[in-house]
């Protein structure tokens, strides 16, 4: 009796009436996607890394043309006077620019301690979270609290612009260096040198991932 209904189970799992798939695992293209700890998500769009000019922020914007969610940012810090700043992204709904001098309006989507990597090495910031809608515009502005009061500045940016840089999710359009936020000096153009990091689709609980799942 036990034969029997040994095979029988190993017959109906084996037949077309039960699929035993993976939820989604790094790499895939799932329906939704989880937040990955190292801050860098599924995809990245750089503008570029070629300073010839710096102070203590810049301000951007990103515009999706499908669902996303930022996961953090590679920015270009010099590390003469400082090993280290204290970065803040701010963001606001529309454009940037225009906006740079004042606090009203912005939001701050969150502030980290990085490590500054050299002039025109990437240094990460795992600051991210914000989901922006297809169709929908959000102003960034990137401030290195230290780089306001040192000798050499050390938020490292590119004269010239407007620049608009795209992949198949996004656009990056770079506005204004500023010498400090709020309050600073607001000097165009500049073009930000850096990259966003962002996951796309509709975030998954993480709990989710890895399991299998059986049905018809």
């Amino acid at each position: 009796m036990k034969r029997i209904l040994v095979f029988a189970l190993a017959c109906l799992v084996s037949s077309s009436a039960f699929a035993v798939t993976d939820s989604g695992s790094e790499g895939s293209t799932p329906a939704g996607r989880v937040p990955e700890l190292d801050g860098t998500g599924d995809a990245g769009l750089t503008t570029q890394f070629a300073e010839d000019n710096n102070f203590a922020g810049n301000s951007f914007d990103v515009a999706a043309s499908q669902q996303i969610t930022i996961a953090g940012f590679d920015l270009n810090l010099d590390n003469v006077d400082y090993p280290e700043f204290t970065i803040d992204v701010y963001y606001r709904t529309g454009t940037a620019q225009g906006y740079e001098s004042s606090a009203a309006g912005w939001t701050l989507l969150g502030s980290q301690v990085v490590t500054a990597a050299g002039v025109n090495v990437p240094s990460h910031a795992d600051i991210g979270g914000l989901t922006i809608e297809a169709g929908s515009t959000i102003g960034f502005l990137i401030h290195a609290q230290e780089a306001s009061t040192a000798p050499l500045g050390g938020f490292m940016y590119t004269n010239g612009g407007p620049n608009t840089y795209s992949d198949s999710y996004l656009d990056i359009t770079t506005y204004a260096g500023i010498s400090d936020f709020p309050g600073g000096s607001v000097f165009s153009p500049r073009s930000w040198n850096g990259t966003v990091y962002y996951w796309y689709g509709t975030a998954l609980d993480r709990s989710t991932w890895g399991s299998i799942k059986v049905g018809y």
